[in-house]
Formats: structure tokens, sequence, C-alpha cells
């Protein structure tokens, strides 16, 4: 089953080498990230929001369903922290957070402080979520 083509709910899981898991999370740093930024940062139709809500969900359940082999273990809130989160933020929220903000998109009243601040607590609460090998859908910033 490809994962990034369904939007069910349906529970799965996929084992691999933590070296893999860790790609596999990497590579998707970019969309995890961003999709929250645009949703807090841009004044656009309803539309639009559900297309990057609808992208940065399927990505999230593909990250809640991997596992560490062997034994299918979850994996550790400190590695989610830094595998999609800290490794690209680099603690500089702010910085990081004024480069995904540049786009071609009208901008809403919320400063890029404000912002990175609900990033910082999205992350929070998805980490755990990650550890606990959920999705967390409903954490997705409005």
């Amino acid at each position: 089953m490809d994962v990034l083509d369904h939007d069910s709910e349906l529970r799965f899981e996929m084992a691999f080498p933590r070296a893999t898991v860790a790609r596999k999370a990497r590579g998707r740093e970019e969309t995890i990230n961003e999709h929250p930024v645009k949703r807090l940062a841009f004044a656009v139709a309803a539309e639009t929001r559900a297309v990057w809500r609808k992208a940065l969900a399927r990505h999230v359940r593909f990250l809640a369903a991997l596992r560490v082999e062997p034994g299918a273990s979850l994996i550790p809130d400190r590695d989610w922290w830094t595998w999609p989160y800290a490794d690209p933020f680099e603690h500089n929220e702010v910085g990081y957070t004024t480069g995904l903000i540049a786009g071609d998109f009208a901008r809403n009243g919320r400063s890029v402080g404000v912002i990175a601040g609900q990033i910082r607590a999205f992350r929070a609460a998805m980490v755990q979520r990650l550890g606990r090998g959920e999705a967390g859908i409903d954490l997705i910033p409005a």
C-alpha cells in the first residue's frame, strides 16, 4: 500500500533499520515544516489551505507508521525531535520560519515570532504523538 495516496486512518506499520527510518523522516522535513508555517502565515483560500493540510496529514501518517527493526519498536521522542525538527531548525525557529514564509502568497497579520512560537508548540505536541506511534492529525494548525 502506498500510504501517501490514501486518506484513510488505516493502521499500518513499516519497520526498517534505524538509519533508514532517519533518512525517511529527514526526507519529509521540508513538507512537515513548510505546510504548518504556510497555514499559519498566509491568507489564502480555504481550498489551498485544505491542500496543504492534506499533504501534511499524509506525511505525518507515514511517519507515525515507521518503526525500527528488530522488533518493530516505536521511535523515541528524542529521535522525532531531532530528525524532522531540530536538525532543520537548528534552534533558530525565527530564521527558519522567515525562510519558509518567503513566497508568493499574501501574508496574514501574524508576526514571524508568533508563527515560530506556534510552530514550536506544534512540533512539541507532534513529537509526543509520533513517539507513541500516533499520527496526531488533529494537531495540524488551523
